[in-house]
């Protein structure tokens, strides 16, 4: 039945015009009725708004520039870098032993990959070795003066009597050294650094009064006992201000040809007699040819 709209009245409930409804065309008239009307204006607004928002516009200004970073010595870097690469060796030389890795890492070609990047990364992460620039010293010595040595008034004295400290630090490399007369032989031509430092104690109390220009003391290491002819180090001290013990020390380097020794001597110009105490040391270092 047609009503005067036009439009079809169903009168009751009718079971086979139900069943010929199709979903399809339902749905579809559901999407073309959405373009219309209101939905449809609210979805060309959206749309245009849509595209306004995504239209490139001109670049801003660059920030301010941020405060520099912390400056970190290359000796920290080296030293973390070497612990990451430790902790990768560790990680390579732990065995597999669970899984289907475990089972590929059996094969022959495999464990030669495996050791062989555990060989790279234990090659890199050890220390490094040392370069051109840090040359192995061949000739070396550090003694001590064995006892108390007496030095007369007016008198040059050659000290001797040492002996090799067995102690932390203390060194001796190469031949040369002849601890009983303190005198230090080069077994090769070279520059020598060489350095020599004295505990000294007057005998008797500074004499009190005006100063004497004479009353000093002289430190040397000389060639060959030739401390006037030969190139030597010397250290000057006077005894005007100086206390009962006080040190005197000099170092410096010297050129010896093969053969060629040094020893340490003590210049007393003073008038007082002194005592060198035990403990006072010599040494030297083989600085290059």
């Amino acid at each position: 039945m047609i009503d005067e709209d036009g439009i079809e009245v169903l009168k009751g409930p009718s079971t086979e015009r139900a069943h010929s409804i199709d979903p399809w065309d339902t749905w579809m008239l559901f999407v073309r009725q959405s373009d219309k009307g209101v939905n449809g204006k609210r979805g060309s607004r959206g749309k245009a708004k849509k595209l306004k928002l995504g239209l490139p516009g001109p670049p801003g200004p660059p920030g301010p520039q941020g405060p520099p970073g912390p400056i970190i010595p290359p000796e920290v870097l080296l030293k973390e870098f070497q612990l990451q690469l430790k902790g990768a060796v560790q990680q390579h030389e732990e065995p597999c032993t669970r899984g289907p890795v475990a089972a590929r890492a059996t094969t022959p070609d495999a464990e030669e990959e495996v050791s062989g990047a555990a060989g790279a990364l234990a090659l890199l992460a050890s220390p490094l070795a040392p370069g051109p620039w840090a040359p192995r010293v061949e000739a070396a010595f550090h003694c001590r003066l064995r006892r108390d040595s007496s030095l007369e008034r007016r008198a040059l004295h050659e000290l001797g009597a040492y002996y090799l400290p067995d102690a932390e630090g203390a060194f001796r490399r190469g031949p040369g050294l002849n601890l009983t007369s303190g005198q230090y032989t080069a077994p090769v031509a070279g520059f020598y650094a060489l350095a020599a430092t004295l505990h000294v104690a007057l005998a008797e109390p500074p004499r009190r009064g005006p100063p004497r220009p004479r009353d000093r003391l002289r430190l040397l290491i000389c060639i060959q006992s030739r401390c006037q002819r030969n190139a030597s180090l010397e250290a000057v001290t006077g005894l005007e201000s100086s206390s009962e013990l006080f040190t005197i020390s000099v170092n410096g380097v010297l050129y010896l040809q093969t053969g060629q020794y040094t020893s340490v001597f003590l210049d007393n110009a003073s008038g007082s007699p002194l005592t060198v105490r035990s403990g006072s040391h010599f040494s030297a270092v083989l600085l290059g040819v």
